[in-house]
């Protein structure tokens, strides 16, 4: 037995055993690491829930009641609120038998309920609706800031992000079927890094691309209205410099991480 100078209680490991009685060591940093992912996963996916829930609540108190009916609060509505219920249930998985210490370690995920598979292809299923709503809400957007465009201009503008849009959809629906069906079979994930890694792509270029339309359309307003001697600093001028940060730093933040 090894001395009490060279003992450290926060190295120690300590044995699992298997269902067909293979011993399986695991080390008190392993259980520390498993138990920290989950945790900071799990914040993450709370702020993002509190985050949708209290848009959602703004949007729905603030939006005048003749507005409620179009198509763009309906879809950002639906988003918002697909999004509660998506952080949800991630939130939910780290309490489900998947995320059992066991489980975890063992990879023996015999004893998986069904409502826990059922939460997972659901979440999988929720992310490609979600994209649809987002997307749809964009392109409606477009064109109505297209309006005053030429048809020839506002046609092939609306078009050309139709396409993108609908290329970042495709990627997201093949990954969601894939997914789903590695998740039905227990199979490792890793063989669709590919695809997943294609869908957000795909989706930032989409979103780029939209948040671009828009800066650019704002600019243009903006120019037009200094023209005519409205130089006052504005709400205008605020949305322009909010956009122009929600492009770049994301998009930056994004082309980075690929």
């Amino acid at each position: 037995m090894a001395s009490s100078e060279d003992f450290d209680p926060f190295q120690q490991s300590f044995t699992l055993v298997l269902l067909d009685g293979t011993p399986l060591n695991i080390t008190m940093p392993d259980l520390d690491d498993f138990v920290r992912y989950s945790i900071q996963i799990s914040i993450n996916y709370a702020a993002q829930l509190g985050a949708s829930l209290i848009f959602l609540i703004v949007l729905l108190l603030l939006t005048k009641p003749e507005k409620r009916k179009s198509p763009v609060f309906i879809l950002n509505s639906l988003a918002l609120a697909i999004n509660v219920i998506r952080n949800l249930l991630q939130c939910l998985y780290y309490t489900g038998s998947f995320s059992e210490t066991y489980a975890y370690f063992s990879q023996d995920y015999s004893k998986v309920t069904p409502s826990d598979y059922a939460s997972q292809v659901t979440i999988t299923v929720l992310n490609l609706l979600l994209l649809v709503c987002a997307e749809s809400s964009l392109i409606m957007q477009v064109w109505v800031i297209c309006i005053t465009l030429r048809d020839s201009y506002k046609q092939g503008v609306t078009a050309f992000l139709v396409l993108v849009a609908c290329l970042a959809i495709g990627f997201r629906f093949a990954f969601t079927i894939e997914n789903a069906k590695l998740i039905l079979s227990l199979n490792p994930p890793t063989s669709l890094n590919w695809l997943a890694s294609a869908s957000n792509i795909a989706t930032t270029i989409s979103v780029c691309l939209f948040s671009a339309m828009f800066i650019t359309k704002l600019g243009f307003a903006l120019e037009q209205r200094r023209q005519l001697g409205m130089n006052h600093f504005g709400p205008m001028q605020i949305l322009f410099i909010m956009g122009c940060q929600t492009l770049l730093i994301p998009g930056t933040c994004e082309h980075i991480w690929f």
